[in-house]
């Protein structure tokens, strides 16, 4: 499934595999230049604070600077996704690959089990808050946007 990159909201530790270089020969022979090529996996590492601009990692280690509007000219399948953003993959069982630091937050999905490897199943996806069910017991669990965005998840079957 291709996905555009503008129809997502950029998130630090997202993974994306691009498929197609877009449109605009300049950006596709300036990515290109770069090592950006169809098959490349980019991690997106940190955004500037206006959005414009971020940091993104290459499979080969480089760090490299795209615009947003290189990125958005790019063809996508996101591989990993904050739950906040996994209404483009439907309601699928995830894997969830890492948690975002803070005392709260942590304390919280401690206390219903969501910890790196577990499996849920985002009951009605799109809608907020977030309803989520645990794969090993069934508990269900409520998360705002600010909780879902700190849950970075792949698909389970993927």
């Amino acid at each position: 499934m291709l996905n555009r990159s503008h129809d997502y909201q950029p998130m630090p530790g997202s993974e994306c595999l691009i498929t197609d270089l877009g449109n605009d020969p300049q950006v596709a022979q300036h990515l290109a230049q770069m090592g950006v090529l169809p098959g490349t996996r980019l991690r997106i590492v940190r955004l500037a604070p206006l959005g414009d601009t971020l940091e993104v990692a290459v499979e080969q280690g480089e760090l490299l600077a795209l615009r947003r509007d290189e990125l958005d000219a790019l063809a996508c399948q996101y591989q990993v996704l904050p739950l906040s953003q996994v209404e483009r993959w439907g309601p699928e069982l995830y894997r969830v690959l890492s948690l975002a630091k803070g005392h709260t937050f942590r304390d919280r999905v401690d206390r219903h089990g969501i910890e790196p490897g577990s499996i849920l199943q985002v009951l009605h996806p799109g809608q907020w808050p977030l309803r989520v069910e645990m794969e090993k017991n069934g508990e269900s669990l409520i998360l705002g946007h600010g909780e879902a965005v700190k849950i970075l998840v792949e698909r389970a079957d993927g």
